[in-house]
């Protein structure tokens, strides 16, 4: 007969998974959101800089019209 608090097999934590696998889908959802995270951002910063190229361009175009 066991005399101690615990029973055996269970640490006395955890929400009852002994297989390891209980943050699988978990795990998995935080890959797909920081995957499509960094697609946004990357799509982001290529419309920043395509702003940028214009500004410059449309400034250098106005330079040679007055000028």
């Amino acid at each position: 007969m066991a005399v101690g608090g615990r029973v055996t097999g269970r640490l006395g934590y955890g929400n009852g998974y002994s297989d390891g696998r209980s943050y699988a889908g978990i795990n998995e959802e935080i890959m797909y959101v920081s995957i499509g995270m960094g697609i946004i951002i990357a799509i982001l910063i290529c419309i920043a800089l395509c702003y940028i190229a214009r500004e410059n361009c449309k400034n250098k175009r106005e330079y040679y019209i007055t000028a």
